[in-house]
């Protein structure tokens, strides 16, 4: 049985929980407090209780890059495998919510300071873990990375790019195309076999 303190936390963490969910499936800009009550299946008072939908929403976003970030490196897959993984989901049509989510982000951010910061926080996070992967690679000897950061920080601005060039119907640029494209800058910054 749980403890009466317990209580609070499973609301919120339910609250936080159905937040997620419909950003997943609404999106960020779409996204409203009475689609959250209704998915978590409480009312407006407790979840003004528990939060301000400014926080509410940075939170929900976070913890959706929080676990796209830990399945980009999470540290059971060797190197090699785990560079292939992400040049060839990278574009996968799982991800285009993913990517919907990332530029709404980016666009609503300047005047929201909640989801500036949660934006910043996860941006350094895909960074590290991508650096982390180049870099084990790099020691490896799978391919060469002399400054895995700044290289995580150049495929991770082409993934955003060509991500962005997609979902906005640019002409001549389908996902194999854009995927080729992250293999070939990849080849270029670390002669790997991407």
């Amino acid at each position: 049985m749980a403890r009466h303190d317990d209580a609070p936390r499973g609301r919120r963490d339910l609250i936080l929980a159905a937040a997620a969910e419909v950003l997943l499936t609404a999106g960020l800009k779409a996204a409203t407090t009475r689609m959250v009550t209704d998915r978590a299946g409480v009312g407006t008072g407790l979840l003004n209780h528990y939060f301000r939908w400014p926080e509410l929403r940075a939170l929900a976003w976070s913890a959706i890059f929080d676990a796209v970030a830990g399945d980009i490196n999470d540290g059971n897959r060797p190197p090699a495998v785990a560079m292939e993984r992400y040049l060839a989901t990278a574009f996968a049509p799982d991800a285009w919510i993913y990517w919907r989510l990332w530029i709404e982000a980016t666009d609503l951010a300047g005047t929201d300071t909640a989801l500036a910061e949660a934006l910043s926080t996860a941006r350094q996070r895909m960074q590290d873990s991508l650096a982390a992967i180049l870099r084990d690679g790099h020691a490896a000897g799978c391919w060469r990375a002399d400054d895995p950061d700044a290289t995580a920080l150049r495929l991770g601005a082409l993934y955003d790019g060509l991500a962005g060039l997609l979902l906005s119907g640019a002409q001549g640029l389908d996902t194999a195309a854009a995927e080729a494209h992250l293999r070939t800058a990849f080849r270029l910054e670390c002669g790997g076999g991407g």
